[in-house]
């Protein structure tokens, strides 16, 4: 293992991605408060560091920040080597960070009709049930 320049003792060490603001900042409060090293991450520099000082000024007084876009590959294995290098080890991940964007190839996504988008297959079966001339049941269609 390589040496470590924080020496993380007993503590148990937490990453938290998407950890800036909202829940991902009061996860990472909640965790300091209780006695865990914490790793805030976040794509923005800026931001990422002034959470980590708001945490500081609120007495949560070990936790570091590290740069993460979990949709940058770079980034990832660069948050791994800081983990290893600076703690020797990882105890929790709390995997807070959001993406964004098309799950779906925009081929695909032309094929969906707004029935399939917006009522999903049950509401495609209760729609076609009641076209039919028929009412809902008891079964839920």
């Amino acid at each position: 293992m390589a040496e470590t320049t924080i020496n993380p003792g007993t503590k148990r060490i937490a990453i938290v991605t998407g950890a800036n603001k909202g829940i991902g900042f009061e996860i990472c409060k909640q965790l300091a408060s209780n006695g865990v090293r914490v790793v805030l991450t976040a794509r923005d520099v800026r931001r990422g560091n002034e959470a980590v000082e708001k945490l500081k000024a609120a007495g949560c007084s070990d936790v570091f920040f590290h740069q993460l876009d979990v949709m940058d590959p770079t980034s990832i294995p660069a948050l791994v080597d800081f983990i290893k290098t600076q703690f020797g080890k990882l105890d929790i991940l709390v995997n807070n960070a959001g993406i964004s964007g098309n799950i779906v190839s925009e081929e695909e996504r032309r094929k969906l009709s707004v029935d399939q988008v917006c009522l999903g297959q049950r509401g495609r079966e209760r729609r076609g049930v009641e076209s039919r001339g028929m009412r809902s049941t008891d079964n839920g269609i």
